[in-house]
């Protein structure tokens, strides 16, 4: 009865471990996304910060801050 028991247990902290997975890259997504979109639109606002870069090569610069900081790479 015991070992029946601990494998119900194990398959629940399975599931919501695996659960608790999804939703964290689902929110690591939304963060890239939303950093993705705010970083161009700050990109177009450096330019004159950084005239020998455009503005997709600031964006980049930023993104990869940005993934750096949300994935750890």
């Amino acid at each position: 009865m015991t070992t029946i028991a601990l494998k119900g247990y194990t398959t629940l902290a399975t599931i919501l471990g695996e659960l608790a997975r999804v939703f964290d890259q689902l929110g690591k997504a939304v963060i890239m996304s939303r950093g993705t979109e705010a970083n161009f639109k700050i990109a177009q606002q450096l330019k004159h910060e950084y005239p020998n870069n455009s503005v997709a090569e600031i964006a980049h610069m930023l993104n990869a801050n940005l993934r750096k900081d949300v994935y750890g790479d």
